[in-house]
Order: structure tokens, then sequence, then C-alpha cells
């Protein structure tokens, strides 16, 4: 294992998957007990997808989570996807986390809610009064957190919004084999904005995986831009980001 700076940004580079899922799962566990010694019960937002499935096989395998005093959070939903779809974020938190963990609760985005504008401002004002502590999230192919794609509004006012999903996002749902084809994939999602998912005082990335090395090299080793979303973590001193071999691996590695 090996730890770097990028900027502000501390990054841990794990030997493989597994081990980058359970740096994430202790680094949360460290964070929950933390933001629970200050408080009776936190909330937290949690990622979804293939690329988290190491961290959630490690979290949930923890027995030091109080998670009676844990509500859950996620950051999209698919528009006008329903919960019992396959390629649902709510159905797949259920099934790889909540199934496991029993949370006090876990809040979904409900994406087929018409009118959306109400879903809008429900999970705004659960966003508002939860406040959450701590953020696990990832980075996409194409460098986006949540379904912030570029070029990413650092600065929104919203707490979640409905996005327009690029064609390198899409396909990347198809290539992780939720949609059978780009035809198929939805065009919009709500997504939690770049400033609410980095509002929490604990914000852990992980992202593992040869196919979001590109992404990885332009996040730390180009500018912080807009048009590479996941930049903006080297301005933020409280976030922490995990790698595996494959994901570093185009990485110059040189750093203080």
């Amino acid at each position: 294992m090996e730890n770097l700076n990028y900027d502000k940004l501390a990054v841990t580079i794990a030997d493989s998957n597994d081990e980058l899922g359970r740096e994430v799962a202790e680094a949360f566990a460290v964070a929950a007990r933390a933001a629970l010694r200050e408080k009776p019960e936190i909330a937290v937002i949690l990622a979804t997808g293939n690329s988290q499935l190491s961290f959630a096989t490690a979290v949930r395998e923890r027995d030091d989570i109080e998670w009676s005093r844990i509500t859950i959070l996620h950051m999209d939903e698919y528009l006008g996807m329903s919960e019992d779809h396959p390629a649902s974020f709510r159905r797949w938190m259920k099934e790889n986390i909540v199934a496991y963990v029993s949370p006090k609760a876990f809040e979904g985005v409900r994406g087929d809610h018409e009118p959306v504008e109400e879903e809008l401002e429900r999970y705004s004002a659960i966003l508002r009064d939860l406040d959450p502590a701590i953020t696990v999230m990832g980075i996409g192919e194409n460098g986006h957190l949540a379904f912030n794609d570029p070029p990413a509004d650092f600065e929104a006012t919203e707490l979640i919004k409905i996005v327009e999903m690029d064609e390198v996002s899409r396909n990347q749902q198809v290539g992780e084999g939720h949609f059978a084809s780009l035809s198929v994939t939805p065009s919009h999602a709500l997504s939690l904005t770049i400033p609410t998912l980095l509002r929490p005082d604990a914000v852990l990335v992980g992202c593992p995986e040869a196919r979001k090395a590109k992404a990885v090299k332009a996040t730390l080793e180009g500018p912080v831009t807009p048009e590479v979303p996941a930049s903006i973590l080297r301005t933020q001193a409280h976030a922490r980001l995990f790698l595996d071999q494959e994901s570093s691996s185009l990485l110059d590695r040189v750093r203080s």
C-alpha cells in the first residue's frame, strides 16, 4: 500500500480492489464512530454501482458500526425509473448494503415520482434536516461524481437536481451490464450536486479498476477544472481518495 498527496487530497493506493474496499470501510467506520460521539444519530451518503461492491462487501462484514443510529442516503437515480427495475440504484442499495446492516432508515431518491419537482423538494428537505456526516463515493469513467458529468457545476446552489447524462456516462452503464444498449439507457437522472457531496466532514472516494485509470490521471495530474469533475477533490482537505493498482496505473506516482 502506498500513500501520496495531490494538493490537499490524500491518496491511498491499495494492492487490490478487495484491499481498497477494506480500507474505505475502515475509514468509514472510524468516521462514523467519531460522528456518533458528537451526535446520537447521523446520516451518510453512499454510492452505488459495480465499483462500490468491494466497499459494500467489506463494510457490511464489520461489527464495529452502530447502524441502528445511521440513516443511509444515496446519490442518484435515473429519471422515471421504478425501484423494481434491475438497474435502479435504490434497488442496488437495498440489496447490497441495507439488507445486511439494518440501518435506522434508508431514504431513496424516487426517480419515478411525479411531479419530479416534488421529489427534488422532498430530498432537498431530507438533506437539509439530516445534514450528512460522511460521503462515500466513486469516480466515473468520464471523471464524474455521482451523475455530475463534465462540465460540472462546482458552485451549484441546488442540493439535488435533474442532470443530462453524457454519452461516456451512459456507455459506462451499458459496459457495466445495467442496460443492453445505449438506445435503452436513460438520458437523464436525479443527482446530488457536487457541493452537496463535498459538504460532509468526511469524504471518502473509492475508485478501483483499469477502466478508471484515465479519469484518475486527469483527476490528479491535470488542472482542476469542471471538465474533470473529480479534480475538485484536490481542493478538499477533508477528502481521501482510495485507488488500486489498476486505477492508479497511469499515474507518475512521484508526489509529496
